[in-house]
């Protein structure tokens, strides 16, 4: 169930849900539109859409969610239903946000942008200067422009052929990420970080459909042992904790230590959003770690001890449930009184609980 249609006139693609990024964007680029995707290519649209959505235009125009016009699932009792926000409106909110906690989704809709480029690339350094690039790009992303999104990672990468030449087997920390708008404007907009004189510099305007494949995670199935924090700052004290746990003289398994530039328009409520319309924190992080050895699993699951004791107080209570791949309380993935009526909702979509979704919403 990949099939993606797009609707040029009304810049909207009806995709099925078994569809892939990659499978919408290969579409929608030839008509000069792109989608609020994730930021790698073979990510699912219906789970990331109808769970949230942080991809490389999030901070100009918020969550994958909010762009989801219509959704098509079979509910408890066996029906085929439509939810937008005509029909089903309550079931409509539901599902953006509470995902499959309501039925099987079997097609959505979501509105495209007119984006044809965007200034993309990397910024990378050798890891020993991890707490000077940190410390600068902390300071830095929260009064940056909305039409940047970006991310800063920590990364130990193996000497593996699908690691680019300049960067197999190295530790580094990188900035990567994408500006809207005029070149000249991101260029001067990333200012700032170019300053500190990266070792490598590939920001350039690329076609939209790069965006896609800029961040570089490995495509197909990969055994990755993840876990998720939102932080309420990047303090001093923060980045120290953040680069004592990941960095030089960490000892850390884990191949990557991601932060996420939030704010913009992902912190302001959307007007017609659903359940999720919105994420107020500053920065998000994954950390994921691949097995690539025995004893690995050992290792990595060692060290998530060290992300949830050191770097615990400087954690916000929000979870981004898109992210949590360890059990997660699922109240805390949504904003203030949204999770009740959720409740409510399932309660009266799935009355008998038969729908048991990763992060299930409680039947009220």
């Amino acid at each position: 169930m990949r099939s993606v249609e797009i609707d040029v006139a009304r810049r909207v693609a009806r995709v099925q849900a078994g569809a892939l990024w990659d499978d919408v964007v290969t579409r929608a680029v030839p008509h000069g539109l792109t989608a609020l995707h994730g930021s790698s290519p073979d990510v699912g649209v219906a789970g990331y859409a109808l769970g949230g959505g942080i991809g490389w235009l999030a901070r100009r125009y918020g969550m994958a969610t909010n762009s989801v016009s219509a959704v098509e699932l079979v509910t408890a009792d066996g029906e085929l239903v439509r939810a937008d926000r005509d029909r089903e409106p309550d079931l409509f909110w539901a599902v953006r946000g509470g995902g499959g906690n309501f039925g099987v989704v079997t097609s959505i809709e979501l509105a495209l942008l007119p984006i044809r480029h965007a200034y993309a690339g990397w910024l990378i350094w050798d890891w020993q200067h991890s707490t000077e690039v940190l410390g600068a790009w902390a300071d830095w992303a929260p009064g940056a422009s909305p039409d940047a999104t970006t991310s800063i990672r920590i990364l130990q990468l193996p000497p593996a052929e699908f690691i680019p030449e300049p960067l197999r087997g190295r530790n580094v920390i990188a900035i990567d990420g994408a500006v809207l708008g005029s070149e000249a404007g991101a260029i001067e907009a990333l200012r700032p970080l170019r300053a500190l004189k990266p070792e490598m510099d590939t920001f350039a305007t690329v076609p939209a459909a790069a965006l896609a494949r800029l961040h570089g995670d490995p495509e197909g199935p990969t055994p990755v042992i993840g876990e998720t924090m939102s932080w309420s700052g990047l303090g001093p004290d923060a980045v120290d904790a953040f680069v004592d746990v990941f960095g030089p003289a960490s000892g850390s398994p884990f191949m990557l230590a991601e932060i996420r530039q939030l704010g913009g328009a992902l912190a302001e409520p959307h007007p017609t959003a659903g359940a999720n319309s919105h994420f107020e924190v500053p920065f998000l992080s994954f950390f994921g770690g691949i097995p690539m050895a025995p004893g690995m699993v050992e290792a990595i699951e060692a060290h998530m001890g060290r992300i949830h004791d050191d770097l615990a107080p400087y954690a916000a209570p929000r979870t981004y449930l898109n992210f949590a791949e360890q059990a997660a309380e699922a109240a805390n993935g949504y904003p203030t009184g949204a999770y009740a009526r959720l409740q409510r909702i399932r309660a009266q979509a799935d009355p008998t609980g038969l729908f048991r979704s990763n992060h299930e919403i409680a039947l009220a």
